[in-house]
């Protein structure tokens, strides 16, 4: 399988940026959290005058905490296609995509666009007329996680103690 980091995007109603991962701005309608650093790999190599070789375009910058990441990134404005949910080449910056684009990110917005979707079916409009409200509460009923303040971390898995018996053997206490 032939892995492509970045693609073509489309632009919606709502573009993600710089300013969404890092809390500075902050998506009205979330559907998924992210919360990977935003990076991009080296764009271009520069050779000074003196020799040295430096490297252009280089980002790594990690949000402050989890953020939102819009419903109406998800899907194309009113009136290009009315039944496209597209969770994968979400409108967002260079910068912003290279945050979103990590897996368990697209599985979460790929759950929002299927419960988006159905909503959509169930109630006979496009997907830029499904209220916010309806669906927001569709996705907290599947226990999907759209609002940061809504993330907490999980506290650390508690293992059993192991004993050991002279062999080398364990087994629980």
């Amino acid at each position: 399988m032939i892995y492509i980091r970045e693609a073509r995007r489309m632009v919606g109603d709502y573009v993600m940026t710089q300013l969404d991962c890092e809390g500075k701005r902050t998506a009205p309608d979330p559907v998924g959290l992210g919360s990977f650093g935003m990076d991009s790999h080296v764009v271009q190599h520069f050779v000074t005058e003196r020799g040295f070789c430096i490297s252009d375009g280089v980002i790594w910058r990690v949000p402050p905490k989890p953020y939102g990441i819009s419903y109406r990134s998800m899907i194309p404005k009113k009136g290009e296609c009315e039944n496209l949910l597209s969770p994968i080449c979400v409108s967002a910056s260079h910068v912003a995509h290279g945050s979103i684009r990590m897996e368990p990110v697209f599985m979460a917005l790929s759950q929002s666009a299927a419960i988006a979707a159905g909503l959509a079916v169930d109630t006979n409009v496009s997907v830029q007329d499904v209220p916010y409200p309806a669906l927001r509460e569709k996705l907290e009923a599947a226990k999907q996680i759209v609002r940061p303040e809504a993330w907490k971390r999980l506290s650390p898995v508690r293992r059993s103690p192991i004993k050991r018996d002279s062999v080398g053997t364990s087994s629980p206490r």
